[in-house]
């Protein structure tokens, strides 16, 4: 009797003791904290990075093949942290505004001419969602590595006045949203699940406090692949559907920005105002048939080399730019020419009060590019070498970025525009190594447009159209 009596109390103990443990793990799993995989105590802030350490541990080769499905999900890190939104009253720096022009321009500059070189068509980047997705990944970034990232993004800008004036931008742009003219500014950051990689906590913050960024903790398997792409598609508006196609094996982050733009004109196009059938000669001097929208306008842009006009959206936040090259100059070489400041100082010098005849035709395109040339060439070089410091992102994990993929859409008819930009960062390990004459701006060859934020006076979207029928 004694040893069945015995036996139960055993029993009943070791069952309480299982209760108790599988709630202790249930209480914990409910908060994820940001270290990933390997756990630290949640109440114990991480020291600070060391710098000075000549290398980190050597770790193994990561697989070449995308890994197989691991069944863990997606884990949205909370870290207690939250944006802090700006007052929008508040004006944005000047340096800031010249910096980051001179940055819109630049990465324009190369990429047509990397289009034109390459036999492409038609060009749309957003600078601005490119500076968001490098802006977060600069916050990681330590030494000459952040120097580089610094002069390239915003010439004579700090980073913490870089940071202060990206959030000042998405403040004003969700502050001036309307049913009829938006701008939506959405930011992510998608840590690997992987063991011992741990993020470091002004990391983390900055890009939640600052750029209001989602964090993910995930296994970056296909499940990771098609929920990052249904984040973007989501985001856009569905006019990007995928940014990226799968994960190597070698990422262990992915930031990401998505811009999404959907206004209707100040003044719609009317039925008769839509011409059909109307000639555009294309950059390789072919003409094609398109629809024409043909009005008059009141406000003229011209600085020597070319013409223009700019047409608003509702609420007049935002407004678009056509700049059309002089007769007998190539949209390439205008473009190859242009300052770093001339799309703000064209729309700034803009004649407002003219009578201006103009043409413009409907298109709809997509875009794509790997921006990680084009930023190396710009002088953000070392960020994509194995000597890469970015000891502010992740503590004892050397890191460089990986990719810079950008995608970009936009459609223009009567009615108004619709464009989106999305921008993936990944990073991979460094295991191994008036008057009354009228004006006219007839846009029926390759012309630069600019989707323009009146307030700041700097380009949302930045584009070329070469041939209005080429999706």
């Amino acid at each position: 009797m004694f040893k069945k009596i015995l036996s139960a109390v055993i029993s009943i103990t070791l069952v309480m003791g299982m209760c108790s443990c599988s709630e202790q793990a249930s209480s914990q799993s409910a908060e994820p904290s940001i270290t990933t995989a390997s756990q630290k105590d949640p109440d114990v802030t991480p020291s600070e990075p060391d710098v000075t350490q000549s290398k980190p541990a050597e770790t193994k080769t990561e697989p070449v093949e995308p890994p197989a499905e691991s069944g863990r999900e997606t884990v949205e890190l909370t870290a207690n942290y939250s944006f802090g939104k700006t007052k929008t009253e508040q004006q944005i720096d000047a340096d800031f505004v010249k910096g980051l022009s001179g940055f819109s321009v630049e990465l324009f500059k190369k990429t047509v001419k990397n289009d034109l070189t390459n036999g492409g068509s038609n060009t749309l980047v957003s600078p601005e969602s490119v500076a968001f997705a490098m802006g977060m990944t600069a916050n990681g970034a330590n030494g000459s590595t952040l120097r580089q990232m610094q002069d390239v993004l915003c010439k004579g800008v700090d980073i913490d006045k870089f940071n202060s004036n990206m959030n000042l931008l998405i403040s004003k742009a969700h502050n001036s949203n309307t049913a009829d003219s938006k701008l939506s500014i959405a930011n992510s950051v998608w840590v690997r699940d992987k063991e011992g990689l741990t993020l470091n906590q002004q990391f983390v913050k900055n890009c939640k406090e600052l750029y209001n960024a989602e964090m993910f903790r995930a296994p970056f398997d296909n499940k990771t692949v098609e929920a990052l792409n249904g984040w973007v598609n989501d985001k856009t508006d569905k006019m990007i559907p995928k940014i990226i196609d799968r994960f190597t094996g070698t990422e262990v982050m992915c930031l990401v920005n998505c811009v999404a733009f959907d206004s209707k004109w100040e003044e719609e196009y009317t039925e008769k105002q839509e011409q059909k059938d109307q000639t555009f000669t294309n950059a390789k001097g072919q003409q094609v048939k398109c629809t024409m929208l043909g009005r008059k306008e009141d406000i003229y842009v011209e600085n020597g080399r070319a013409t223009g006009f700019v047409k608003n959206y509702k609420g007049g936040k935002y407004a678009f730019m056509a700049v059309l090259p002089n007769e007998g100059t190539d949209i390439g070489n205008y473009v190859a020419s242009m300052s770093g400041d001339e799309i703000t100082t064209l729309y700034q010098n803009r004649n407002c009060g003219c009578n201006v005849v103009t043409k413009l035709p409907e298109f709809t395109f997509d875009y794509s590019a790997e921006m990680g040339d084009t930023l190396a060439a710009m002088g953000m070089k070392e960020a994509f070498t194995n000597n890469a410091d970015f000891s502010k992102m992740f503590e004892n994990t050397s890191v460089a970025v990986n990719r810079v993929i950008h995608k970009t859409h936009i459609e223009l008819d009567a009615k108004g525009t619709k464009a989106a930009a999305a921008t993936a960062v990944t990073m991979r390990t460094n295991a191994v190594s008036v008057q009354e004459d009228f004006k006219k701006v007839i846009l029926d060859r390759p012309f630069l447009f600019a989707i323009m934020d009146t307030e700041s006076g700097l380009p949302v979207f930045i584009g070329t159209v070469c041939d209005p029928t080429v999706k």
